[in-house]
This record gives structure tokens, C-alpha cells and sequence, in this order.
């Protein structure tokens, strides 16, 4: 059966990747959430999408820059604001799948060894628009899951592009955006990813929020990463 995985825990927006949204995405039934990291200057791992706190928080402020001491002091650290990636494997359940989207590569070699000390690296797929950071990703660690995600960039290279990533990075999954079913026919869409599972590699869809085509693929795919989590759950069906 189909995995369902909260995009940024409960969807992008107010709260989004904060450790109430993701705790909240596990209670309502999903398998698991999609997480984004970066790295503090001491080397903390703050789950948060954009590389400054402007959006979220109206703050000029860039998580490279500062420190988690520093993120502490301005009251950011907290429940319903910034977490960190320690603080998710502490709260979330402990057969919950958390896909790690790798926003800064600086953070790669520090997310494995992290994730190693819960025992949770079974469970955990190490994603990233920057592919190169995930060879760092499975150099701490040759049975660590790395997913590429494919955005912006495949635009106009066609299937070809993909094929040449999976021959350079073997990774576990690939993670394919949505669009995909506008760039090609349903039928192409549906045959690619069959293809990429029958080779053992998994197919993770983002950010999948339309009910009606998430039942037309649900067979297809090993992952739906979304915003509607109620509505994809209801498609999936079961737990």
C-alpha cells in the first residue's frame, strides 16, 4: 500500500515543519512526514524550508548565520516554530518514515550520524534537489536512502535526464513532482513510474494535493507527499 508522507508535517504554510505540525500529520493517520534541514553556524540541524526566516517569521534573519543559542534567545525555538532534527526522531513516533529534504549541503555529513544514533536509518529517506550532497550522505553511510529529487531543472531534458541520474547515483527512490502528468501524457507518467519500480527503485510523488489523481496513481508510487493530507489519506485508504 501506497505511503503517505505530510509535506513540511500538517502542508506548507503557518507552522509548517514546526514539531507540532509534524506530531499533528502522524495523529491524523499519515505514514510519515517530509521535513526540510539546514545547518546552523554550530552545527545545528533546523528543520525549516527557506534559508532565512522571512516568509515564516517576518525576520531578517539566515539560519547559516546564526546559532541555535542565538534562534533560542530570539524565542524561535519552540513547538509551533523552529525544531530540530534531533528533536523530531525524540517526539515523533518511533515507525514513523521522515523523509530529510537537504536544503544546505553542509548539513549532509551531519544528518546520518544523527539519524544513526536512533536506529532509524531503515526508516528515513535522505532527499535533495542538490544530488552531489547525497554522495556525502552515502559516504557516512552505504545503507543510507538517498532519494533524488527531480524539480525545475528536468524541464525540456526529457526521460533521459532521469535515466542518467539513476545511472550515476543508484539512489532508493526517486522523487518526481506532480507535474510530471502535465509534461507527459497520463499513460507516459503511469509507464515511467512502473518502469522505475519493476527496477526496484521507489517512486515518491510531491507535492501530490489533488484527491482524483492520487487515486488514479496510488498503485503506481511508493510515496504521495502532500499538503491535502486528510483528503489523500481518505483515497489511500486504511493505515
Amino acid at each position: 500500500m501506497v505511503k503517505v508522507l505530510g509535506h513540511r508535517g500538517m502542508g506548507k504554510g503557518e507552522g509548517e515543519n514546526s514539531l507540532l505540525s509534524l506530531i499533528r500529520a502522524t495523529q491524523f493517520g499519515a505514514d510519515g512526514v517530509e521535513t526540510d534541514v539546514w545547518l546552523t553556524k554550530d552545527g545545528s540541524l533546523i528543520l525549516t524550508h527557506d534559508e532565512d526566516l522571512k516568509r515564516l517569521f517576518g525576520i531578517e534573519i539566515k539560519i547559516k548565520e546564526v546559532s541555535y543559542k542565538e534562534l533560542k534567545k530570539a524565542k524561535l525555538i519552540s513547538d509551533e516554530k523552529l525544531t530540530t532534527l534531533e528533536k523530531a526522531y525524540l517526539e515523533l513516533p518511533n515507525d514513523a518514515i521522515i523523509n530529510v529534504e537537504i536544503k544546505d549541503p553542509d548539513a549532509a555529513k551531519f544528518v546520518v550520524p544523527l539519524v544513526r544514533s536512533f536506529n532509524a536509518l531503515d526508516r528515513t529517506i535522505f532527499s535533495s534537489f542538490i544530488h552531489e550532497c547525497l554522495l556525502d550522505v552515502r559516504k557516512s553511510d552505504p545503507k543510507a536512502k538517498i532519494g533524488l529529487l527531480i524539480g525545475e531543472e528536468a524541464e525540456g531534458k526529457g526521460l533521459e535526464y532521469i535515466e542518467e541520474l539513476i545511472a550515476h547515483y543508484n539512489p532508493y527512490s526517486m522523487h518526481l513532482p506532480v507535474q510530471i502528468f502535465e509534461n507527459f501524457s497520463l499513460e507516459a507518467s503511469m509507464d515511467l513510474l512502473k518502469s522505475l519500480r519493476e527496477r526496484n527503485i521507489k517512486v515518491a510523488l510531491w507535492t501530490l494535493n489533488d484527491s482524483e489523481l492520487a487515486m488514479k496513481v496510488r498503485t503506481c508510487c511508493d510515496y504521495l507527499i502532500t499538503d491535502n493530507l486528510m483528503a489523500i489519506l481518505a483515497v489511500r485508504g486504511g493505515r
